[in-house]
C-alpha cells in the first residue's frame, strides 16, 4: 500500500456528548481512555462492534467514525 492510499483511507473517531464535540482521536483506545471516569462501554466491547454499526451511542455519548481530510 502506497503512502497516498494510506492517507486517503485514514479514519478518525469523534466523541460527542449531547451534540457537543469533546474531541477527535486517532484510535478507539484513546477514546475509551478519555472516557475512563464516565460510565461507558469497555474497550473490548467497542472493538467488537462492526463498522456498519457506527455511530456508537451510549446514554448521551456518541462515537462517530469519520474520514480524515
Amino acid at each position: 500500500m502506497k503512502h497516498q492510499e494510506y492517507i486517503g483511507n485514514r479514519k478518525s473517531f469523534v466523541l460527542l456528548r449531547n451534540n457537543t464535540v469533546l474531541g477527535t482521536f486517532g484510535n478507539l483506545r484513546k477514546v475509551i481512555n478519555f472516557m475512563k471516569d464516565e460510565k461507558f462501554y469497555s474497550y473490548w466491547t467497542v472493538i467488537r462492534i462492526k463498522e456498519d454499526k457506527y455511530p456508537i451511542v451510549y446514554q448521551d455519548y456518541s462515537i462517530f467514525k469519520v474520514k480524515h481530510y
